[in-house]
């Protein structure tokens, strides 16, 4: 009898992975062209992202169980439109990354196996508040990096577990604003652009155990101070973002321990939370200590990488200066005596050509003293100015010639 029994579950088993390969097999032949089908987690998965698609119908078999379709063009979810493309069995779907800025209030009807739903880095700026009441096995859904601002949905989910509304842009929450969602545990409110909380607001959160609440500009006054008192209260984990001691930057802060209370459950509470609280100081004053030894070290990089380009840049200006100062004195030092040159030259010239061009020589040409005889001291001209000059040293030589032809005469005839 356990023989028999021992064969009947080996059988079953081999049946059963043989239906399964068989059934994954049928799935990949019947998927679209758009998407790429396969098995993960044990859900029947076809991937059509980055496919520019307008509409959540891609053609994929009707017994797909996790469907991605992120970081496409989808604008809207239209009434019944996931119904009627047959995609009721699913259990996981992705809608992050698309354009999707409108909702109808039965998009998402028929899907009652619906489990995690991605709406993620879309152009969402509302919801219908009952959108999501038919899809009773939901249980997270991620609304991050919409636009919700004061327009924040009321949802209505009562199987709800955790919801993210982080970087929505959230300047302001109602008291009223998770009545609806009763079951949640964890609720991610971090990254928005709110001041302050009240303790209202969570208090229909019956089942809460974590809430982020960091990168809010949060205003520190007594409404806040009794918001995270009650949250230690109730023992929901959290990051601390201000209270009365806050610690200062670089300083280890040692907590005195708590004197104990009647109530054991509230002593524990608070043990655990003044623990939890001293590590976050610490990890805090050491993350500090480091970034402050990088900024340092990167700063006096900076200054000397810019003092070596200014000393290079002086240094250069200088030598330049230098160079054009020597430059231009050899250059004035070569013209003056070019000039002092020429001057004496054009002063040589200009005396022999007066004394070529006095008017007592020509007026004397008949007299009988030569021209040496009236200017005794004056050496002959050159025969460059003879030959420039014709003219000039024509007379004078036929003068010459007389007052020696008559010299000669006069030798004779004496």
């Amino acid at each position: 009898m356990t023989d028999g029994s021992t064969i009947g579950l080996v059988v079953s088993l081999v049946l059963n992975v043989v239906g399964i390969i068989v059934s994954s097999a049928q799935f990949s032949e019947m998927c679209s062209s758009l998407c790429v089908c396969d098995t993960w987690y044990e859900l029947k998965r076809a991937s059509c992202t980055g496919r520019h698609l307008y509409s959540i119908d891609a053609g994929t078999p009707n017994s797909v169980q996790a469907l991605d379709l992120s970081d496409n063009v989808v604008s809207s979810l239209n009434n019944f439109e996931l119904a009627n493309a047959g995609l009721t069995r699913l259990k996981y779907l992705n809608l992050s990354t698309n354009t999707i800025s409108e909702v109808d209030l039965n998009a998402f009807h028929g899907l009652a196996e619906l489990t995690v739903l991605d709406l993620s880095k879309n152009h969402l700026y509302s919801i219908p508040d009952d959108a999501f009441v038919e899809n009773t096995n939901l249980r997270i859904l991620k609304l991050s990096r919409n636009n919700f601002n004061a327009h924040v949905p009321k949802l209505r989910s009562p199987s709800l577990a955790e919801l993210s509304l982080d970087s929505c842009q959230i300047s302001h929450l109602p008291p009223d604003t998770f009545n609806g969602l009763i079951r949640v545990r964890h609720l991610d409110l971090s990254n928005n652009m709110m001041i302050q909380m009240s303790g209202a607001i969570v208090q229909t959160l019956p089942f809460l155990k974590e809430l982020s609440l960091e990168g809010n500009p949060w205003f520190c006054n007594r409404i806040m101070n009794d918001f995270h008192v009650y949250l230690v209260h109730k023992g929901i984990e959290f990051h601390k973002v201000c209270g009365k001691n806050s610690p200062k930057k670089f300083e280890k802060i040692i907590l005195a321990p708590v004197k104990k209370q009647p109530n054991y459950h509230r002593s524990a509470i608070a043990n655990a939370t003044i623990v939890k609280t001293t590590s976050i100081i610490k990890c805090n004053v050491t993350s500090h200590s480091n970034n402050k030894n990088q900024s340092t070290d990167g700063a006096t990089m900076q200054q000397k990488r810019i003092m070596n380009s200014y000393t290079f840049l002086v240094v250069g200006f200088l030598l330049g200066v230098a160079t054009g100062m020597i430059i231009s004195y050899m250059w004035l030092s070569g013209k003056y005596i070019c000039s002092q040159c020429w001057r004496r030259e054009n002063n040589d010239r200009s005396q022999r050509l007066s004394l070529l061009s006095n008017p007592y020589l020509q007026n004397n040409i008949d007299s009988n003293t030569s021209l040496t005889g009236s200017c005794p001291g004056t050496p002959p001209p050159a025969y460059r100015e003879v030959m420039l000059r014709p003219s000039l040293y024509h007379c004078l030589s036929r003068t010459s010639n007389l007052n020696n032809n008559s010299t000669e005469s006069r030798g004779r005839y004496a």
